[in-house]
């Protein structure tokens, strides 16, 4: 009895303890399963958080699973409107300016998952599938599948390299990135140019409309590029390529410069990135044949034969047109992306590898609604139904991204973002539609032509200056003397008001810094604005006098003056203008008008070599200035001795373009600002005027000829309005 009921006592303990063990291992699938439904929701949470951000262009994608159970809207579903905000939307300043999804990667969470305690091994069946679930969850839910974008701002070149068999995945591809480049990125932040065989041009009809290959010029902006040219930068074969390869590398020289120019608070050039995309030229016929010879036969210059095109025998990409942007691309604000189909063809220095060459074979994925718990372990009394398990096969990985100068590893792609011709023409035809607001650009032109500052363009060929001075635009009782010198940020006139801000004012600029041009301008546009009976010119010019002589014959010009070597003559110059001083005086009394008298002294800081009376005299002047309508003009390469001889207090409005040092801008403007002037931009210079206001503009130049070598008809007329007290030596 004993035994028996040791047995039965024995027997009610194993069954409490099995009991007690499959409660546990319930409890334990219970929170297993809870576990995967919470991870399941993290995860579609963090993957439909990334394809709002970046979204494929089409549904083109969504035969995948991965894409299962996404709320995506792809980007040509998006309105092409001012209320789409993803649209145009990265500029120069964000931190994914042109970066670009390519596909699909598999990357950690941004969740963390902690593995539970396994505890000791065991022979249960039942336990070890449910540890077997515990890891399969860890493993899985650990990564999610998110875009993989690639940096073509910072990483150039970048090379899509796809052998023969997957040629046409790689320009897949190629379509792909730069269809995601145009809708995230305006035609003002970034400008395209393509070079593909004649072999392609049905493929790259869609990117001739594009407004983004609109041909760039800096001299102008994009509206007037639009409106003005409308030439495109998608060049198909080889002759339009021979005629675009000189436009571009005049391009890099270009930048090369305006980099050398940048001041230290600089960070980029301020001119639209440039994108070259060039297409694999590996077919038949891509590429001109070396001609052959021919007897040799004499033919005249005059034949038509005589002109030759320059052939393109090899791909773009080894033409030495483009070996600064394969150089130092990145620092030009350029990038080159690429197709090839052989690695003898890869761009030198290049940064980034799209490899499409090798690709692993099939491997399952678990759909969206697949449980990872086994199979055998689901049939349940409580469960309704059993988890259908379902799967699909795709390959793991269709490209490696790899970084060529960078220690990190490759980036796998599992799957590449591809689009069609139908969906690339719906593209292009929606953005060629769009008229964008061009924004003013925030840096100054390098060029401004004079005959386009005034209100009313001036056209030198038909000028009739009775004309102009008729014009009721410009006419008030009074002449108001003000006049453009240039454009400054967002092409807006830069204006001198010689009676606002002056009447005297100070030019100070280096060699080469377009101080005699400023001059010219100055003049040119006194004289287009104001008749001679308003304002008349005195010139002065301590050396030759190269740059003013051309204005001796303009009729406003009372008297040039030139080589002012010795204080005699100087003091011959105080004389005169003692005279012209007393005349003004006695006529103001008399009640006469007077024409208001602009004075020019180029290198006037070299008259302190001579004697420090003449300063004095003319100082006196000066001072007389604003009563009886003189204006003068103190021009010189470095403002030495302005403090000493007290020149720089006796002027109102300052304009100083590049210096030789700090010290010297601080001279003039307080401030030295003007010694980090670009060289490479004579006419660009700082204007300090009215309350202590600057500005920085690019003064315009004189592009056509002063006058003409022939007397024009109504010279004699010209010259009958003037009352010359003195004739220039």
């Amino acid at each position: 009895m004993v035994a028996i009921g040791m047995l039965i006592i024995a027997t009610r303990r194993t069954m409490r303890k099995l009991r007690r063990n499959r409660q546990l291992l319930q409890e334990y699938l219970q929170q297993l399963q809870d576990a995967e439904s919470r991870l399941k929701t993290l995860n579609w949470q963090e993957r439909q958080a990334y394809m709002n951000l970046d979204p494929p262009l089409s549904r083109y994608e969504f035969k995948s699973v991965i894409y299962e159970h996404l709320e995506i809207i792809p980007l040509l579903q998006h309105t092409y409107n001012e209320q789409n905000s993803s649209l145009w939307a990265r500029q120069r300043s964000d931190r994914d300016f042109l970066q670009v999804r390519i596909g699909l990667q598999q990357r950690p969470a941004t969740y963390k998952i902690q593995a539970p305690d396994y505890g000791q091994a065991t022979t249960r069946r039942s336990l070890q599938l449910y540890n077997e679930y515990a890891r399969a969850l860890v493993t899985t839910y650990a990564t999610v599948h998110v875009p993989l974008q690639i940096d073509l701002r910072h990483q150039s070149p970048v090379t899509i390299y796809g052998p023969a068999l997957k040629r046409s995945m790689a320009r897949e591809t190629l379509h792909a990135i730069l269809s995601q480049v145009v809708y995230h990125h305006s035609p003002e932040d970034v400008r395209i140019i393509i070079l593909a065989p004649r072999s392609q041009e049905r493929a790259w009809q869609w990117a001739e409309i594009l407004p983004h290959t609109i041909r760039y010029d800096a001299r102008h902006s994009s509206a007037q590029m639009e409106e003005a040219f409308q030439a495109h930068t998608c060049a198909i074969g080889t002759a339009a390529i021979m005629d675009q390869l000189p436009l571009i590398s005049r391009e890099l020289r270009r930048r090369e410069v305006l980099l050398n120019d940048l001041q230290p608070q600089q960070k980029s050039i301020p001119q639209p990135h440039l994108l070259i995309v060039i297409d694999d030229f590996d077919a038949p016929g891509d590429l001109d044949q070396p001609a052959q010879a021919l007897p040799t036969m004499i033919i005249p210059p005059s034949h038509p034969t005589q002109y030759r095109r320059a052939h393109l025998a090899v791909s773009p990409l080894r033409r030495p047109e483009l070996a600064l942007a394969l150089d130092h691309g990145t620092s030009l604000g350029v990038s080159i992306l690429s197709v090839c189909t052989k690695q003898s063809q890869f761009p030198q220095n290049n940064q980034l590898l799209i490899d499409l060459q090798q690709a692993e074979p099939p491997k399952i994925l678990l759909a969206e609604t697949t449980s990872l718990l086994p199979q055998g372990k689901i049939k349940k009394k409580r469960q309704e139904k059993e988890i259908a398990e379902e799967t699909i096969t795709i390959p793991t990985v269709q490209a490696r991204v790899r970084h060529l100068t960078q220690p990190q590893p490759a980036q796998q792609c599992i799957e590449l973002d591809g689009i069609s011709f139908d969906d690339l023409r719906s593209l292009s035809l929606r953005l060629q539609s769009l008229q964008y607001n061009v924004s003013q650009p925030l840096e100054l032109r390098t060029q401004v032509d004079i005959r386009n500052i005034f209100d009313t363009p001036i056209d030198i060929q038909n000028y009739d200056p009775f004309v102009f001075w008729g014009d009721p635009l410009f006419r008030t009782p009074q002449p108001l003397l003000r006049i453009p010198l240039g454009l400054t940020f967002g092409d807006e006139v830069q204006y001198l008001d010689l009676l606002r801000d002056g009447p005297h004012g100070l030019l100070i600029g280096q060699t080469g810094s377009g101080k005699s041009e400023l001059l010219e301008t100055i003049l040119l546009t006194l004289a287009f604005l104001y008749k001679p009976t308003e304002i008349n010119f005195l010139l002065l010019d301590h050396k030759a006098g190269l740059a003013l002589k051309p204005f001796a014959r303009l009729p406003h010009t009372l008297g040039f003056l030139t080589n002012m070597s010795s204080a005699a003559a100087w003091q011959r110059f105080i004389i005169m203008l003692r005279a012209e001083v007393n005349k003004r005086k006695a006529g103001l009394n008399e009640g006469k008008p007077t024409p208001h008298l602009f004075i020019i002294i180029d290198g006037f800081t070299d008259i302190s070599q001579y004697t420090e009376a003449i300063f004095d005299e003319l100082l006196g002047i000066m001072g007389m200035g604003d009563e009886i309508g003189l204006h003068f003009l103190l021009a010189a390469q470095r403002p030495e001795g302005l403090s000493y001889n007290n020149i720089r207090d006796a002027v109102q409005y300052r304009i100083c373009l590049r210096c030789a040092t700090p010290q010297e801008s601080r001279e003039v403007l307080r401030r030295p600002d003007a010694a980090d002037l670009p060289a490479s931009i004579p006419g660009r210079g700082y204007l300090l005027h009215g309350d202590n206001q600057l500005d920085l503009f690019q003064a315009a130049r004189v592009t056509t000829p002063v006058y003409q070598e022939y007397i024009p008809a109504n010279q004699s007329q010209l010259n009958s309005l003037l009352s010359l007290p003195f004739k220039g030596k």
